[in-house]
């Protein structure tokens, strides 16, 4: 008795997944816009793209021979450098605490800053995790 609800359940199950197949396939093409002026703007839109794709290549191909641009970017490795090294001290310095946790108010040049450190060496300042950085 059970095992006949199972398989009639089963069998309407398969009719309206068929059913649903179908609908959603009328629906896809009825949705379909195939209008010149559809296709029109399609092909002007794709042009479009990649006349701003060729324009930001060219800008960045001249930024290249700019040194302004170059040392921005020398600065940019320098100061990423800086904030790992700063990183590393960081942690080292939470290693050197006992494992419990621990919370440090703080007042820096943006302003007040909330320190807590968990004892899985896990650092949040004013709420946020600070990653470990390589």
């Amino acid at each position: 008795m059970v095992e006949d609800k199972i398989s009639l359940a089963l069998k309407d199950i398969a009719k309206i997944k068929a059913d649903l197949k179908e609908v959603k396939k009328d629906m896809k093409s009825e949705e379909k816009l195939v209008t010149d002026q559809y296709v029109q703007l399609k092909s002007a839109s794709k042009d479009l793209k990649a006349q701003v794709k060729e324009m930001e290549e060219d800008h960045l191909g001249e930024l290249a021979d700019d040194d302004f641009y170059n040392k921005l970017r020398e600065l940019r490795l320098q100061k990423e450098e800086d904030l790992a090294l700063a990183n590393e001290k960081l942690f080292k310095a939470v290693a050197e605490l006992p494992q419990k946790y621990c919370q440090i108010k703080m007042e820096t040049e943006a302003g007040s800053v909330n320190v807590q450190i968990q004892p899985e060496m896990r650092v949040y300042v004013n709420g946020r995790e600070e990653k470990k950085r390589g």
